[in-house]
This record gives C-alpha cells, structure tokens and sequence, in this order.
C-alpha cells in the first residue's frame, strides 16, 4: 500500500467511525451499518499492514543477505589483514590480505595456531589496544573484536603494517637531542696552584680534548662558565659512549703538569623513555651531573629515568683545600636547628663508630642550642655496644635514644630529621621516616649510589672526606656557642674517625687531621679511642679464622668465605678485609659473610683497585678504598663468590688500557 492511498484509507475509517457515531442519535439501523462497515475497514487496513511488513522484512533480508555476501567478498579482498580464531588460537578464517603477509607455505592456514604459526602472544594483543609486534621483518599493530555464536567465543584480529611509523618512531628517538653537562673537578686547584704560564695551556688542553671529542660525536659543545660546559648531540651516539666507558675521562686526566695535579671532569647525561622539553631534558641531565659531584667527581653518569650508570671513578675523590663550602653548610645547618621544634638523627641500618659518633656529635650541637635531640637507633649492635656503654655513664644521655617506632610521634611539621653516613633510603634505620618528615638533613662522606635520598633542605656530601665524623667536626668548627662540643662528643667523634681511617692509616687527608686536632682541643684522648675499637677474644678468634680461610685470585686479591649469625659478624667481616690488606701483594681484598640476613660483602682496596665499582654491580656502594654490599636473596657463600669473581672481571675488562 502506497504511502498516500494509505492516508486515505485512515482517513475513510475516521469519516466513517465518525458519522456511525452520529447517527446512533437519529436512525439507529443506519448506525449499526456504519459501525459494521467500520470494522470492516479497520479489519481490511490491519490486514493490509501486516502484508506489507511482511513485504518489508523479506526485502530487508534479502538486502541483508546480500550484504553479507558483499562484506564477505570485501573482507576477503580488503588490504588489511583479518583473521578469525578462537579463544586457543586456532585459525578459523582469514583474508587474502592475511595470507600473503603471514602464509609461508603452501598449505592453508585454517585450524593451525595462531600463535605457533606468528609467535605472538594472543592474550596480550586481546587485553591491550595498543599491542604490537615483530614478524619477518615487519612491525604490525593489531586491534582485536570479540564475537560469539550459539557455542564458541571468537576473535576478529585486524593486522595493521606500521613498519614504517615504527622506523620514523625510532629515527626520531636516535636522532633526538641529549643534553651533556660538563664540568672540570678541580678547576680551583688548577687556578690556585699551577703558576699562569701553565695553567693556560692546562686549561687549553682540556677544551681542546673536549671539543675534538664533540667533533668526533657530531655535536655542538658550548663553554657558558670557565670550569662548565654544555654538549649536545643524538641519542643514537649514546651507546657508542657507554660502550667506550667515556674515554674522555681518561684522556683529560692524563693531561700532565708539573705539581702533579690530576686534571678530572665529572659528566652528567640526562636520558627518559618520556617525551621530554628541552628544559626538562636539561634539568635531567644536570641532575645526573650532581650525582657525578657527589661521588667524588671523575667520572660519567647516565641518568636514565630512574635508573643510574655509572662510568669512570678510578681515582680517589680530591680533598677541597678551601672550606669555604663546609662554613656556609654550618651556618645553615645550625639556623635549621633554631628553627625546628626537635631534632632527630638517624644513621643507616647496622649502625657503626662513625655513624654513631656523628650522631652523638651533633646531639650536643643541638644541647647547646637548647633544642631536643634523640638518636633514633633500632638496636644496638656489637660494633657500637663499647661507645654506647660508655655514653650511658653520662647522665646527659640516659634518655638521648629512642626507637623507630617512638621516632614516628616525633613526625611534626617542624621536626628536623638529621640522616648521617648513607644517602640511600634502602639503607636508613626507619626508611618510613622520610615519607613523615617535611624537613630533611643529609650528611655523608659515601659516593652516591642507588636509591638516594630527595627533597632535603640541605645535603652535604663529601666524598673525598675520610669520615662522616671528620665533617660533622668540620660543621661544628663554625657553631660559635662555646659549649657546642664536651669530651664526650669529641671522644665519640674521635673514636668514629678512628675507625674509618684505621687509626689515620687510610683515606686520609690533610682536613683528616686539622678535624682531629680540633677535637683534641676539645679534649678527645685516642686512647679512649683505641680502647672503645677493642675486640674481644671471640671476635679476634673469628677474624683470624676469616683471614686464614683467604685465598688469591688474579695474583693479587684476596677473597674470604665464612659464615657467623652473630651480632658482630659483620664487623668480623669488615676487620678481616682490612687485615688481608697486610699480607704482602695484596692489593684488594673481600670477605663474603653468611648470616641469618643473606650475604654481606665487605670489599677492601689500597687504592689500586677501586673497590666501590666492583661492588656497585652487586647494588653496594662506598669509596674507592672501602665498600660493601649486601644480597639479602642469597644464601650460598659459593654464588657469592662467583658473583664477586664476576664483578672483578668485569670491572678489570672495563677498565682495561685499549
């Protein structure tokens, strides 16, 4: 029924319905005719509707159904690769499209798994949008749709070729800008030193050596301050670099003058997987530079997001004749103190002399300002159980410790947090502190490695320092309350740097003594020194036998095995390093511990070998001459061994003249 017979026929059953009704008024036969000829009509025009929808559907089907046919002929020739599996990865259907990307032999595809046949993984490319993969030299996204029948769940996979967007994606990641900061170390020393008919030609030298390098490099290398310099060039030249460990170090280092300074430069390299500005990418990179600072100086680091690689290092940190710096940290430190409301000084896990001592030092600082204090110690271990009977004898310090758990209703708005000797959050006491305070000291004499510590409102980290003892003195030189330090605090202090130097044999420079000559002014006597670092029979036992159980590899180092679950184990661990380096032709030395906590390693050097670069590859970290590490997953004293043997050679392959 056409559309406007159709409105014609509704409106003749209206006209009708209508008059029937009217004349039930007037003449009711005729009324009773109309209403029969007014169902009729109705019945006539539902009828004719039905027959029409009828009409309808069967052509929507059949248009449907050649549609199908259509779409199927499409889908099969369409340049985009589809292919229907089930939930396991069988292959049910596939286009042409699909078969000549995928299909190596002449075989179908169908009922093969899919997987098997392209080696991708199917759950993956279902759960993410943006899923892709390698096949034959060809990088394919995929887009997944789900469908199902009256038993089986499918999966419609769509295969896009983006070998080319993956190319431009990488040719843009290769040839995308790094930022290098560079700055020469000793820069000071070279100006105050070495007489000025030299030092030009010393100075020329280094920007001579840096800009062929950028030459080399094909970058572009900017001197913006005397001692500092800013290269840019293409990610894509990293990897030679890193390969190379940044030979650069060693070719300005080997720049000779007559006072035998040694010429370092410290690099900071700024890389992120983000897409980046160009003022974030140069704040990344002079991030990086400032960890190169803070271990000393002379070496490269590559700051890859949060992961740190660490190049050079091979020489001791160089000992800052002015201290100019250590008398501005003083001043802050102390007006931090003023400041807060109380104090709290933490030290790493397994506390020793000198963390203990440089706590117990600015303890009085703090006494002195009249501001609370409290040393917040887990337990007390045997390598400070002498100092700490000893500072118990004083009644000042009944009360001056307190655990991690009481530290925690210390965690005001205006508490000061003191960290000393690590900068590493894995190696703190109570490492939940730093996430309640807001106000954040560090002081240590470690190069920085691993997780360190963020956010401070004052870092001072040395590492050419012998000890964090030496620079707590150095600080507390410049308080100007004269009750700043009793005999007490100059002894714990004394006793701290006595045990890092190894009573002033080792890493120790001429601010070493100038801090302990400060505190023998302050009353400190090293035989009350000497005697809180004595063992007892057991402890000298166990050393001894740690010693005897050495053996030699590469003709020159030394390396121990031995197992205590002890308190003191780890400080039997460290004694016997030391004492392996007195055997004569023993440039290095480790003792590899088994405890109840795993593996402690602790690593000994005279200077030749750097001995914190070995252990850096087994996540430790120290000084050239001193370092340690732990591997709390490990048990077995001989993978432990092998672990140590194969940092060794690593860092002798990395270091090798070439």
């Amino acid at each position: 029924m056409k559309e406007y017979k159709k409105e014609l026929f509704i409106f003749a059953i209206v006209t009708v319905g209508v008059l029937s009704f009217v004349l039930g008024f007037y003449n009711t036969y005729f009324s009773v005719l109309g209403l029969f000829i007014f169902v009729a009509l109705l019945f006539f025009y539902k009828k004719s509707s039905h027959q029409d929808e009828i009409q309808i559907n069967k052509a929507i089907d059949e248009i449907h159904g050649d549609l199908d046919k259509i779409n199927q002929e499409r889908m099969y020739e369409m340049p985009i690769s589809m292919v229907i599996v089930d939930g396991e990865g069988i292959i049910y259907w596939y286009n042409q499209a699909f078969g000549k990307a995928f299909k190596k032999e002449k075989e179908p595809l169908f009922k093969k798994n899919i997987v098997e046949e392209l080696g991708f993984n199917l759950s993956e490319a279902v759960k993410h949008d943006d899923f892709t993969f390698h096949y034959d030299d060809r990088d394919y996204g995929v887009v997944t749709n789900a469908f199902t029948d009256t038993v089986h769940s499918f999966e419609l996979l769509h295969f896009f070729d983006v070998t080319e967007q993956s190319r431009q994606s990488e040719l843009y990641r290769k040839t995308s800008p790094l930022f290098c900061d560079i700055v020469i170390d000793n820069y000071d020393d070279i100006i105050e030193q070495i007489p000025s008919h030299e030092r030009s030609a010393i100075l020329g030298q280094v920007d001579l050596k840096l800009n062929e390098w950028a030459k080399k490099l094909g970058s572009v290398i900017i001197e913006y301050e005397k001692d500092r310099y800013l290269m840019i060039f293409e990610r894509g030249k990293i990897c030679a670099l890193q390969k190379e460990n940044f030979q650069i170090l060693d070719a300005v280092r080997e720049i000779e003058n007559d006072e035998k300074i040694p010429i370092t430069l410290s690099i900071g390299i700024g890389i992120s997987e983000k897409i980046l500005g160009i003022k974030e990418s140069q704040e990344i990179s002079h991030a990086a530079l400032d960890i190169a600072l803070a271990r000393g100086g002379d070496q490269a680091v590559v700051r890859q997001d949060e992961k740190m690689s660490f190049y050079g290092g091979k020489s001791e940190a160089t000992e800052k004749r002015t201290k100019v710096k250590a008398r501005v940290k003083a001043h802050g430190l102390k007006e931090l103190i003023k400041e807060a409301d109380q104090v709290l000084l933490m030290g790493h896990q397994n506390p020793d002399m000198d963390c203990l001592g440089a706590a117990v030092g600015l303890l009085g600082a703090c006494q002195a300002l009249d501001k609370t204090g409290k040393i917040v110690i887990k337990e007390i271990n045997y390598s400070i159980k002498s100092l700490f009977e000893y500072l118990l004898e004083n009644e000042e310090y009944q009360d001056a410790f307190i655990t991690p758990k009481e530290a925690e209703a210390y965690s005001k708005k205006n508490t000061l947090l003191i960290i000393l000797d690590t900068q590493n959050i894995d190696y703190l006491e109570s490492p939940n502190l730093i996430e309640e305070m807001s106000k954040i000291v560090v002081i240590d004499h470690h190069r920085r490695s691993g997780k360190f510590i963020k956010d401070t409102l004052m870092s001072y980290t040395e590492a050419y320092a012998s000890s964090t003892c030496e620079l707590v003195t150095e600080l507390l030189q410049y308080f100007e309350e004269k009750n700043v330090m009793s005999e007490v605090e100059a002894n714990a202090l004394m006793a701290g740097m006595c045990m890092d130097t190894k009573m002033f044999t080792l890493k120790t420079g001429v601010r070493t003594f100038e801090a302990a000559s400060y505190l023998k002014r302050k009353g400190a006597d090293t035989i009350i020194s000497k005697i809180l670092l004595q063992d007892d029979i057991n402890t000298y036992t166990a050393k001894s036998d740690a010693v005897k159980n050495a053996k030699i590899y590469f003709d020159n180092i030394a390396i121990s095995t031995f197992e205590n679950n002890t308190d003191y184990g780890k400080l039997i661990a460290s004694q016997a390093a030391d004492e392996l380096l007195n055997i004569k032709g023993i440039v290095a030395s480790f003792i590899i511990l088994k405890s109840d906590e795993g593996l402690t390693i602790s690593g000994r050097s005279m200077g030749e070998v750097n001995v914190q670069l070995i252990l850096e590859k087994l996540g430790g970290g120290g000084h050239l001459a001193i370092a340690g590490a732990q591997i709390p997953d490990e048990s077995s004293l001989e993978t432990g061994k092998d672990l140590v043997l194969e940092a060794i050679e690593k860092y002798k392959k990395e270091n090798e003249v070439k």
